[in-house]
């Protein structure tokens, strides 16, 4: 059974061909992927936090041995970090050109701050028949 091919299409004809599902070439800018940059936020998110922690107590230890006491201080880093790094993370990625991993960033964060407000909406909850204690 051979294949047929059709006639050729006249010359003024507005018919297009559609698209094929070639991949596109390997010079193609790699623009990321939606998946990779939420899991990158969600990490970020969860272990950011306690990254800062650690790495401002071991910072804080060095600065008690010169005198300098920051202490005060030490915890803000820490509480801020889940926030600033997907924001840092997401202007990266999309000034380096990942437009599409700046995107599942961007997502990722909108999740996480959706879980946390629903979080306190069932906490408020459940609290609420009780008077608050």
């Amino acid at each position: 059974m051979t294949e047929q091919t059709p006639p050729p299409l006249p010359s003024g004809d507005p018919y297009q061909p559609p698209a094929s599902n070639t991949p596109p070439p390997a010079d193609a800018i790699n623009e990321g992927s939606v998946g990779t940059g939420i899991a990158i936020c969600l990490a970020l998110m969860l272990f950011g936090g306690p990254a800062i922690g650690i790495v401002m107590s071991v910072l804080m230890g060095l600065l008690s041995a010169t005198g300098i006491n920051l202490y005060a201080l030490a915890w803000l880093p820490a509480l801020l970090g889940p926030l600033i790094l997907p924001v840092v993370a997401g202007i990266w990625f999309t000034r380096k050109g990942q437009r599409k991993t700046a995107k599942g960033i961007w997502l990722g964060f909108a999740i996480g701050i959706g879980l946390v407000l629903l979080l306190v909406a069932a906490c408020f909850g459940l609290l609420a028949g009780s008077n608050f204690h």
